[in-house]
């Protein structure tokens, strides 16, 4: 059980610094290679998502509501809201995968997407850090 848990953490953190890294790439490009990178991201975002509901479910479903779990799950609120702000790029992107990728308006749509989301993974990666020492 232990063991499991350790990989599931590893796991939940490589996939969500690839998660919060693409997005600060994109929202400071731009938008340059959103075609290439948004489905992996978003695919990574899923994959953090679920993995932290994993590590929830086998070590923190137990543990009394203290403050600190206030923190993890305001930092968890506002990953699944990245998530579904990326999720409404989407269909951006695909546009811009199928039209002419020189387009400026869509690259800028995904940019602001992509801000908001970094903003938001930013808040959560700060409560993600900060939760065990409140």
């Amino acid at each position: 059980m232990q063991i499991l848990l350790v990989v599931l953490i590893v796991l939940h953190v490589l996939t969500g610094v690839f998660w919060a890294g693409s997005t600060f790439v994109l929202a400071r490009t731009g938008g340059a290679n959103a075609e290439r990178l948004a489905f992996p991201q978003f695919g990574a975002a899923i994959a953090t998502m679920l993995m932290g509901i994993a590590v929830w479910a086998l070590a923190l479903r137990t543990v009394p509501p203290i403050p600190a779990l206030h923190v993890l799950g305001a930092g968890a609120i506002c990953a699944v809201l990245a998530a579904v702000v990326q999720a409404l790029a989407l269909p951006t992107v695909r546009q811009l995968r199928a039209h002419n990728p020189d387009e400026i308006a869509p690259r800028r749509r995904i940019a602001i997407h992509q801000r908001i989301a970094g903003v938001l993974l930013m808040i959560t990666v700060v409560g993600m850090a900060l939760w065990g020492h409140i």
